[in-house]
């Protein structure tokens, strides 16, 4: 596969590429299709027009094919690194409600609503019920050697949640290539209490750390449960930003070097799959900050994408919206932005 140079790609990301077994709160089921967060937050980015390098570590029979509408809009695949050993790809997410995920149990759910259960599913066991490791690599979890050269010459890259050593090792190489811009999204396998010596330097060359409310009340817990004061020390880190993302679909955004804080409000939007809408906010969070250098701006990006990949299903949904109606309801967000 040809690489790109590093010159001709805005961003490298870096993420999961899984198949989704989905159960929407209402409609059919959406099962076996190309999932994972990587693709989310490539839609994104490109959906604002830029170009990315994609990186995540797939089993040896996955189908490139799947991701041509990303590679259509300029995304290089090079990154993709088909591994021999043995990789479990799947993710399964049943809806009680419309934004009310479930990862774990599949067969009681397609047996609650009368559904065949998929053979493909047969022996599946949730990775998030499990803490990330800190010393033993997962099949998925990066290589030193994975990244394409070119990769390396990019200035801007995030990184999806995959695993607590490949968010060392990952943030470790590209700090030591040409990145000036990194942001990243906490995995939920390590935002726990007992990882709380390791977020120092894991978040210290961060320019924006995303994570739920949820995420950040595991890890400070016993130690605080004011959102703004969790903030607040994760950014003493290193992060310029921390982005905290309410249950609600707002967003708390300190700004450490201006010491800021904004509440982002959620767009309305009619709920049909919320998956990877926190993804797709980090795609077009990354592109938007990179063009204005904004992050309140990004956030409201961010958010309204979020809002779109929600209305539809699967990754690919946001590349078929209207330039004119994100631009709309960016307009009336931008009037809703308080400071806190």
């Amino acid at each position: 596969m040809t690489e790109l140079p590093g010159s001709e790609l805005g961003a490298v990301i870096g993420g999961r590429l899984q198949r989704d077994f989905i159960l929407p709160f209402e409609g059919k089921p959406r099962l076996n299709i190309v999932g994972g967060n990587l693709p989310y937050a490539a839609a994104a980015f490109a959906f604002w027009g830029g170009r990315a390098g994609l990186y995540a570590r797939v089993p040896l029979a996955f189908e490139l094919r799947q991701l041509d509408p990303l590679k259509e809009k300029g995304c290089d695949l090079s990154g993709i690194v088909r591994v021999k050993e043995p990789l479990d790809d799947r993710r399964f997410l049943a809806y009680t409600d419309p934004l009310s995920p479930h990862s774990d149990n599949p067969i009681a759910y397609f047996a609650e609503r009368n559904i065949p259960f998929p053979r493909e599913l047969i022996g599946y066991e949730n990775e998030c019920l499990h803490f990330c490791s800190k010393l033993e690599y997962e099949t998925y979890t990066a290589r030193v050697t994975d990244l394409p050269r070119p990769y390396l010459e990019v200035s801007a890259a995030h990184l999806c949640p995959i695993d607590f050593l490949s968010h060392k090792i990952l943030i470790s190489l590209l700090k030591a290539g040409m990145i000036e811009t990194l942001t990243m999204r906490a995995s939920s396998g390590y935002m726990d209490s007992s990882f709380w010596e390791d977020m120092r330097g894991l978040t210290a060359d961060l320019t924006a750390f995303m994570l739920t409310e949820a995420e950040a009340l595991r890890l400070f817990r016993g130690r605080s449960v004011d959102l703004w004061e969790i903030a607040e020390a994760l950014a003493h880190y290193g992060p310029e930003f921390v982005l905290v993302h309410l249950p609600d679909g707002s967003v708390r955004l300190f700004d450490r070097m201006g010491h800021k804080r904004w509440v982002i409000p959620a767009y309305p939007a009619r709920t049909v799959d919320p998956t990877g809408m926190l993804d797709a906010f980090d795609g077009a969070f990354l592109l938007n900050y990179r063009n204005k250098y904004d992050p309140v701006e990004a956030a409201l990006c961010g958010n309204v994408t979020a809002a779109v990949c929600m209305e539809g299903f699967g990754p690919y949904y946001v590349l078929d919206t209207l330039p004119g109606l994100m631009n709309a309801r960016l307009e009336v967000l931008r009037t809703r932005v308080s400071s806190a």
